[in-house]
């Protein structure tokens, strides 16, 4: 990483922040209890409604049409979680963990003003460049939790296509990138373009589970790092969103599982926070995929979490509650998420959230998201 004047002065404010707080982190960190966060960094931007499809909503059928992502029979909603709520079916493997109150869903969070630029929200989300190798409040949270000897785990970036070659060649099924991504001179296009997805989305699956597996054992080492993170592409999904983003959520639900079972020894005192930018757009485009919107959904899961419920305030699908009458309207700033789990989950001091997460430190947390 580059040392730049911004990332040498906030190493120097962390110096300074563990030389003047060293009694209070051996004091709140000491021994077995010590507390774990992995953050899911879901990048692109979530669909909200099809990651927790609110069946419920009497105007969730008139937003999202027929046939689209789910048909309309009662099965085809996966888990349904309450009367509102439902699971989408790739990500029933995380049933059991809300069946078991280790699994707590946040609808509509997000930040509000933030705009629709994916770099300008992550970066407002993150307090930093997580792209830029600074890591933002994870890297800086760390950094304080060890009193400076860790630094955040983080897998290395796989080794896979840009999503921008995945809409182009669905979004345009005759152009010949297909094949020569592939390196095929015979077979239709069409042909091609799946032979790509399905390479690339089993790659994918396979290098998230493994990188959530190995963070799951660095978490667990007595000497090892507190936090960690992961991100997860293939949901910024403008066209032909069904198939890819069920995909996606299936390669999520199925890291997440490894984690827990990588991390099975320290699991009591483990948060896991699924997190995004921005969600979509409540209908959906012409090519049968949804733009940039306004609110997403946020996942708290683990053995510190209070969990086996949905949280926060549902604003309705109606045409009069969506924001500007296109996306689902934020109830909770998902930066009082991070708030909470800084303050709640790791203990941060208030003198340390002003160093960590600043613009999260100032807003009120979300309560009683973690076990007493």
């Amino acid at each position: 990483m580059q040392l730049t004047r911004r990332t040498a002065l906030q190493c120097l404010g962390l110096t300074s922040l563990f030389a003047t707080s060293a009694g209070f982190a051996s004091a709140v960190f000491a021994g077995d209890s010590q507390p774990r966060l992995l953050v899911v960094h879901l990048r692109g931007g979530l669909d909200a409604l099809a990651a927790l499809p609110p069946h419920g909503d009497p105007d969730f059928r008139r937003v999202r049409g027929t046939a689209r992502e789910l048909d309309t029979s009662d099965d085809a909603f996966g888990v349904k979680l309450d009367p509102l709520f439902a699971l989408h079916p790739a990500l029933e493997p995380l049933a059991r963990f809300y069946s078991a109150g280790e699994l707590l869903i946040l609808p509509a969070t997000g930040i509000p003003g933030i705009g629709k630029s994916h770099d300008a929200a992550q970066r407002v989300l993150f307090d930093g460049d997580v792209d830029g190798g600074d890591f933002g409040w994870p890297g800086r949270a760390a950094s304080v939790l060890s009193q400076g000897r860790q630094t955040i785990w983080r897998a290395a970036p796989a080794d896979l296509p840009n999503d921008v070659l995945f809409d182009l060649a669905l979004a345009n099924p005759g152009l010949d990138i297909a094949r020569l991504c592939l390196g095929e001179a015979s077979g239709s296009a069409g042909d091609a373009v799946q032979t790509l997805l399905a390479r690339r989305q089993a790659r994918s699956a396979a290098s998230f589970a493994a990188a959530a597996t190995s963070a799951g054992q660095a978490l667990s080492k007595p000497d090892g790092p507190r936090v960690a993170l992961l991100q997860l592409d293939g949901i910024d999904t403008h066209v032909a969103q069904g198939d890819r983003l069920s995909a996606t959520l299936g390669t999520l639900a199925c890291g997440v599982v490894a984690f827990s079972e990588a991390a099975a020894a320290i699991w009591r005192q483990t948060v896991v926070l699924g997190i995004t930018e921005f969600g979509r757009s409540a209908h959906f485009n012409e090519q049968g995929g949804t733009d940039h919107g306004g609110a997403s959904v946020a996942f708290l899961m683990g053995g510190a979490i209070a969990g086996g419920r949905i949280a926060g305030r549902w604003p309705g699908l109606a045409a009069d509650q969506l924001h500007e009458g296109t996306d689902l309207a934020v109830t909770t700033d998902a930066r009082s998420i991070v708030n909470a789990v800084l303050k709640d989950h790791l203990g941060l001091s208030s003198q340390a959230m002003a160093m960590v997460a600043p613009s999260a430190s100032g807003l009120q947390a979300v309560k009683g998201l973690f076990q007493t």
